[in-house]
């Protein structure tokens, strides 16, 4: 018999806006990988009402901050637009902002994903390439076309950290869809993955008894069938478990 759902961590994951038709969305491959890997997805609307998000967080063990088609607001780290920048939502930046300082303060896990991992950088001071393609020399195509489910290109990661340790070693193929990505790296971060390019491609928080992971591609996407997209989500669902439980008894 199944454990109660009681007993398993609670992710909250934001969801997305299409301002032009009033509503929000999210792929449904976010809650499956969390519901797979053993969590509770819940699923957090744009609203800053005051003390809102504030009241979500206090029922959270982790916050997974999805993916998004639009872009990051360039005033939040100081930059003008580029004229190739995309589409930009504030209500969704400011969201998502609000729950990683929710998250910074209360040591809630966090799981974020492409904008989740750029916003994440943006979070902790950091800057963004606005347009790759025209403000990186030689860089390879990142926002592939068709399929999200296809693995597009290689990653080299740190051979010292936890995501060789998922990957079960220190190359493996992502799929890739983005035309933003971190330039100057946030404060409490550290890299340890990157595309044969050099655009960092994942990045692990640096404060302890703070479990912070970026990646920049979709694990989301491959969680049905992909053994390192299982383990990425299996271990954020057990880090939100052992914030759960609370600290440890002296």
């Amino acid at each position: 018999m199944p454990a109660p759902y009681t007993k398993q961590p609670i992710i909250g994951i934001t969801v997305r806006i299409d301002p032009d038709k009033d509503t929000y969305h999210l792929r449904t491959t976010y809650p499956r990988a969390v519901l797979q890997a053993g969590g509770i997805p819940l699923l957090i609307p744009l609203l800053m009402e005051p003390g809102y998000l504030d009241a979500v967080a206090q029922v959270l063990d982790g916050i997974l901050l999805s993916g998004n088609p639009g872009d990051i607001d360039p005033f939040r780290y100081g930059q003008a637009p580029h004229v190739a920048l995309g589409p930009v939502h504030p209500e969704r930046d400011e969201t998502d902002l609000q729950l990683l300082r929710l998250a910074d303060a209360r040591r809630l896990p966090v799981l974020a994903i492409c904008y989740g991992m750029q916003l994440l950088n943006v979070h902790r001071g950091g800057t963004l390439f606005q347009d790759l393609p025209s403000q990186v020399e030689n860089v390879m195509q990142h926002q592939q076309r068709g399929t999200f489910r296809r693995v597009a290109h290689g990653i080299q990661i740190d051979r010292d950290s936890l995501l060789a340790k998922l990957a079960g070693g220190v190359t493996v193929r992502v799929n890739s869809h983005h035309h933003q990505a971190i330039d100057e790296l946030g404060r409490d971060l550290r890299a340890i993955a990157w595309a044969a390019d050099g655009v960092i491609e994942a990045v692990v928080g640096t404060q302890p008894n703070h479990f912070v992971l970026g990646v920049q591609w979709h694990p989301e996407i491959n969680a049905d069938h992909d053994s390192f997209s299982q383990a990425l989500f299996k271990h954020f669902v057990a880090e939100a478990a052992l914030h759960r439980q609370g600290p440890p008894l002296e």
